[in-house]
């Protein structure tokens, strides 16, 4: 097996929470972390018009990184888990009765992608390929010995 290739950073931080603007707002007031986006997702992948936020985006730091330079900054991001499309009815990582964490997010540098892929494969860690095209970034997730979701995401370069 091939050498581990570097992890970047830490990419993202994802909690499931059940007051999405009680909780933006303390990470707004006590760490000073700025909100990136917000959006509602009730229905589905688009953003439903005009409804109140499942999901706040907030910059924990800058990077300057592939992902940082192309608009991905070290993020927290809170999910309203009981609204929130993507996870209402299901789960990666522990249920929320027993924790709020959602997944951990580490950046890998673009040329790495191919080989951890191959790493994880090879581990039996079943890698599912994502792609996130408005971002212009792709990830593999796969899961810890807990149920721990965890992302590896790379700047795409050219999608």
């Amino acid at each position: 097996m091939n050498a581990i290739p570097s992890i970047t950073g830490v990419a993202e931080i994802v909690l499931n929470v059940n007051d999405l603007g009680k909780m933006r707002d303390f990470y707004r007031e006590v760490l000073g972390f700025q909100l990136l986006s917000e959006a509602c997702h009730e229905t589905g992948p688009d953003p439903d018009a005009g409804g109140q936020p499942t999901i706040a985006f907030l910059t924990i730091k800058p990077l300057d990184t592939p992902l940082g330079r192309h608009g991905h900054p070290q993020l927290l991001a809170l999910i309203d888990f009981r609204r929130h499309a993507f996870a209402k009815g299901r789960f990666d990582g522990h249920e929320p009765t027993r924790s709020t964490l959602n997944h951990l997010a580490f950046e890998i540098p673009p040329e790495s992608y191919d080989d951890y892929k191959e790493r994880l494969e090879a581990l039996s860690l079943s890698p599912r390929m994502v792609a996130f095209p408005n971002m212009n970034a792709r990830a593999l997730c796969f899961e810890d010995p807990e149920q721990n979701l965890l992302e590896l995401i790379s700047h795409a370069g050219v999608i």
